[in-house]
């Protein structure tokens, strides 16, 4: 009898000690679970942290969109003007054309760049003097207004095309800017969406674009779009590595380049002095082209500075001068 309980006994106690071990290690799987679980959350978590979540490193630049006409006038905040590094002395080293004859006067071709964004300060350039030569901004709030009573007075007008600059995208041209990110279907489809904005136009010039007019593929694209339209291109050359000459060569395009800067520091003695300049140039070479933009200091000086410009030259439209350096590099 004794020994029977002695079993019994002994069979419940290691029932009891499985019962123990199980729980024990029913207790360890759902702690190494809860530990897998863990460390796999904190894994995710680092993961994002340190790689899938973006780095702050300042804005990114946005994408290029091809901005066409539509049918409401679009406005724009007023973009920057051309960057100079140096406003008071030259910007750059000049590629010299080949000199024109002259007969009796020199001729200059005075182009107010960066216009559409100043309806009243436009208005007053216009009324200058018939013969100045008016870059218009694509997309302006007034730049297709401007165009219009352009034509009517019988004035002419280029595209102040957008281009990239080496600031971009701290320095932004403003819309319809040519980008060298863009392929060339987008490029040359840009582009063609500015020069849709106007008619009438007779030819274009280069707003900043001290890093695209370097690029050699991309001029070509645009140089390849010009030859089409019959259009001619003169070279603001805000940059001395521009390769826009050797396009145009490329594509038979007519082709100048900006010889004086007549308003990138702004003060009126300094204005006047360019406008001297000009004229000098012109005397020396038979033409000159020379760049402003609408300030109001700039207005003042040319308005003051016109009767005596042209008792020593003739002001003509940027595509007479065009026309007489062709001639002269056919000759």
């Amino acid at each position: 009898m004794a020994k029977k309980i002695k079993v019994k006994f002994k069979g419940q106690k290691e029932k009891k000690l499985k019962k123990q071990n199980l729980t024990r290690q029913l207790l360890k799987i759902a702690s190494s679970v809860t530990l897998l679980i863990l460390l796999v959350a904190g894994a995710g978590v680092l993961g994002y942290i340190f790689i899938l979540k973006p780095l702050k490193s300042g804005p990114e630049p946005k994408p290029a969109t091809i901005e066409r006409p539509a049918d409401k006038t679009k406005t724009h905040s007023k973009p920057d003007y051309e960057i100079f590094q140096n406003p008071i002395e030259e910007p750059l080293a000049l590629t010299k054309l080949k000199p024109i004859p002259i007969d009796l006067l020199p001729i200059i071709a005075i182009i107010i760049d960066d216009i559409g964004y100043d309806r009243h300060l436009d208005y007053q350039f216009i009324n200058l003097d018939k013969n100045l030569t008016f870059s218009l901004l694509p997309f302006g709030p007034v730049s297709r207004e401007f165009s219009k009573l352009a034509r009517a007075k019988g004035c002419e007008t280029m595209l102040h095309l957008p281009m990239e600059p080496v600031e971009y995208p701290k320095i932004n041209p403003g819309p319809g800017t040519l980008l060298s990110s863009m392929q060339p279907d987008s490029l040359i489809a840009q582009l063609q969406a500015n020069l849709d904005q106007f008619q009438g136009l007779k030819g274009v010039n280069n707003h900043m674009g001290s890093h695209l007019s370097t690029l050699p593929e991309q001029m070509r694209q645009i140089f390849s779009v010009l030859k089409k339209q019959n259009l001619f291109y003169i070279d603001s050359r805000t940059t001395a590595q521009t390769v826009a000459k050797a396009s145009a060569g490329l594509f038979d395009v007519p082709f100048a380049e900006r010889d004086i800067f007549i308003d990138h520091f702004q003060d009126p003695s300094f204005i006047k002095s360019q406008l001297k300049k000009l004229v000098k140039c012109a005397q020396l070479q038979g033409y000159a082209i020379g760049i402003a933009h609408p300030h109001p200091v700039t207005y003042k000086q040319i308005k003051s500075y016109l009767p005596r410009l042209k008792e020593k030259a003739d002001l003509v439209p940027a595509s007479q001068v065009i026309r007489a350096i062709m001639d002269a590099d056919a000759n």
